[in-house]
Parts: C-alpha cells; structure tokens; sequence
C-alpha cells in the first residue's frame, strides 16, 4: 500500500429536498448554485470566491443516491492519480469500495470507498485537461 497524504478537493452533500436545503445555504452561507449536466437534478456549489481557501461541493438527493441508504450524507472527495490502484489499496487496508469507478463526463473517474468501520468517502481520478 503506498501513502500518499491527499486533501480534500470537493464536498457532496445529499439530501432530502434540494430546493428547501438550496434556499437555506444560500440564506445562511451565501452559496451560488448551478445546475450541473446529469440525468437527475444536481447542482454545482460554488462555497465562495475563487481566491479564498477552501472546496466548492455540490449537493443532490437523498432519492438519486442509493448508496446513502435513505439518510442525508455529507461525502469528501480526495484525488488521485491512479484510481484502480487507489481501489486496490483500500481493500487491501480491509475498506470497501461501495460504488464503483464510473466515469464523470468533463471531470474524470470516481468511485465512492468506505474505511473499515463503514465511513464513506470519494476517489476521482482527474481527466488530464481538467488537472
């Protein structure tokens, strides 16, 4: 297993009803929303501007993900630069990957892992022009 120290890149968040949970981080948080291309509703966050620190995320429903059982979820993505081997580490540290490697037009490969006790987390491989 190699160790490489990778810092979050985006932020998911999953929920319940989009408009309601839209309106309530615009109001709270002042996020801008953009509809993203997919064949259910997501929306792009833009978190704040693009010279302060932090990740932009998006945010869908708890309908359109099954992997989040039923519930609300907050999911962190970390890149890496080779996702199958990534995959190959985490079940080789006993995680799990819960959602498979499929490809994310524009963004690149993703795959949704767990640690052993059941945490989920993201791995996106970049497509190389959007590095």
């Amino acid at each position: 297993i190699q160790c490489v120290r990778m810092k979050p890149v985006y932020f998911d968040l999953t929920v319940k009803d989009i408009s309601a949970a839209r309106r309530f981080f615009e109001r709270v948080l002042g996020w801008h929303f953009e509809r993203f291309p997919l064949p259910y509703e997501y929306y792009r966050i833009q978190a704040g501007p693009a010279e302060q620190p932090g990740i932009d995320g998006g945010i869908g429903a708890v309908a359109d993900a099954p992997i989040c059982g039923g519930h609300p979820m907050v999911n962190l993505t970390m890149p890496v630069h080779d996702l199958d081997q990534a995959l190959t580490d985490v079940l080789a540290a006993g995680g799990t990957v819960a959602e498979a490697k499929t490809l994310i037009p524009g963004i690149g490969w993703y795959a949704t892992c767990a640690e052993p006790g059941g945490l989920k987390f993201g791995l996106v491989e970049p497509d190389p022009p959007v590095q």
